[in-house]
């Protein structure tokens, strides 16, 4: 099992793409990326080459999710294959995204 995560920035926006499993025995792997400066206005997951997610996985999304609100960006998910969206979807992901940004996703 492994997790590879590419960071690009353009100007005020990060994009974290994930590639492989985010779970609980790759957690600690993105970690890191999550650690934004106050220069940030947006972080976009890209779950494209995404493999696998678990709750610990889907845990990081929504406190990165809460992050954003403290200190003040928005998060964009792109590049969801129909079962992820559907899992992020059942337990409440895109809810507390709007919730929290305003907008529906």
């Amino acid at each position: 099992m492994s997790l590879t995560v590419n960071k690009e920035i353009f100007q005020t926006t990060v994009i974290l793409k994930i590639i492989g499993i985010l779970d609980i025995s790759t957690i600690n792997g993105i970690l890191p990326f999550l650690e934004l400066g106050n220069e940030v206005d947006k972080l976009i997951f890209d779950f494209s080459d995404l493999e696998f997610i678990d709750s610990t996985g889907i845990g990081i999304i929504i406190e990165a999710i809460y992050q954003s609100q403290e200190a003040n960006f928005t998060i964009e998910i792109k590049g969801l294959d129909e079962e992820t969206h559907e899992i992020l979807e059942t337990v409440g992901v895109f809810k507390i995204l709007e919730a929290i940004q305003g907008e529906a996703c």
